[in-house]
């Protein structure tokens, strides 16, 4: 006889299977494998249920709750219990390849460990989410890759390193269609940013899309570094007119007189802030004091609006508040990831 608990995680409801002394399944929502299971285990209060409930509540406050707690006992067939016990030798925060895991087993089959791993019946507890495909890719598991990247993130795991594909949720304005778009939002949008280098190229970069898309901005990042003199702030300060006649005829950048006037003018402004401040960093977080807010669906924010309102009075141009509110969500001041993306945060 099998008996069932719930817990209501930070990932949907999970479903606690027992055969009364041992924890043998957690399955998802959605479970692929093991559904046949869960409809015929019988509703029950018991002790195991209990300490798995104490185990998960300790692992999702970003704790590390020991596997070795619960008396576990997975259903499966001698090589994948193989499998399934070196995933349990997998550190908290740390990954492992389905090929590393394949050399620790002396077999030449990453597929077939692929598939003990998929067949993982105690998710989370035996963290099959520790394992990673080929040249970094984040492949296989059978709650989604979503899922697999909040439990990734949850350790610590910084997921930037890794080649998320293409079918998992982003926010609706990243284009998929293309990469450079997608690699924008995976790996620098939102990431809080401290580099005084980074912060200008941003800054400049979303002067220049007043009036346009940032896409088409990004799109055309590599000639604008490439013009800009890699948005070297000491030689674009020294800009002349001789300078300024070049740039408009660039047709690589956006040709517009009076942006190309105001990215000389605000890069003098933004030296000034240095030399007043130390770092431009210093200045532009001190608004938040170092705190980043969390928020969606804006254009611009009493915040926008007062940094916006004191570097037109410091003498910047294009700096207008939805320009700036832009600009503090690429610079991770502001994250705005939707609830959908798997890159959100509360």
């Amino acid at each position: 006889m099998l008996y069932k608990s719930f817990y209501k995680s930070p990932l949907g409801m999970l479903t606690l299977i027992s055969n009364g002394n041992s924890l043998n399944y957690i399955l998802f929502e959605n479970d692929k494998f093991y559904e046949n299971v869960k409809s015929k285990a019988i509703e029950k209060k018991l002790e195991i249920f209990n300490q798995t409930k104490n185990w998960l509540d300790k692992y999702f406050s970003s704790k590390k709750p020991n596997i070795n707690e619960l008396n576990i006992n997975p259903k499966g067939t001698t090589f994948q219990k193989k499998v399934w016990n070196i995933l349990k030798t997998i550190p908290y925060g740390k990954t492992l390849t389905y090929k590393q895991i394949a050399q620790k087993l002396n077999i030449n089959s990453p597929r077939a460990v692929g598939n003990a791993v998929g067949h993982n019946p105690l998710p989370v507890i035996i963290p099959c989410h520790r394992v990673i495909g080929k040249n970094n890719n984040l492949t296989g598991f059978s709650a989604g890759i979503n899922n697999k990247i909040k439990l990734l993130k949850l350790e610590g795991i910084d997921i930037t390193q890794y080649k998320i594909p293409k079918k998992i949720q982003r926010c609706k304005w990243c284009n998929l269609n293309n990469p450079i778009y997608v690699k924008y939002h995976d790996k620098e949008w939102g990431v809080p940013t401290y580099d005084d280098q980074k912060l200008f190229e941003l800054l400049i970069l979303e002067t220049f899309q007043a009036g346009l898309s940032w896409e088409c901005i990004l799109n055309k990042r590599k000639n604008f570094k490439k013009a800009f003199d890699n948005f070297d702030i000491n030689k674009i300060i020294k800009y002349n007119q001789e300078k300024i006649n070049q740039l408009i005829q660039n047709k690589g950048i956006i040709r517009n007189k009076l942006k190309i006037k105001a990215l000389i003018n605000n890069a003098k402004i933004f030296k000034q802030i240095q030399n007043e401040y130390g770092t431009f960093s210093k200045y532009i977080w001190h608004f938040t004091n170092s705190k980043i807010i969390y928020e969606i669906n804006k254009t611009k924010s009493d915040l926008s609006d007062k940094i916006s309102k004191d570097l037109k009075q410091k003498g910047m141009t294009f700096v207008g508040t939805t320009i700036i509110y832009s600009y503090i969500q690429a610079i991770g001041i502001i994250n705005s990831h939707e609830k959908t993306c798997f890159k959100y945060k509360k």
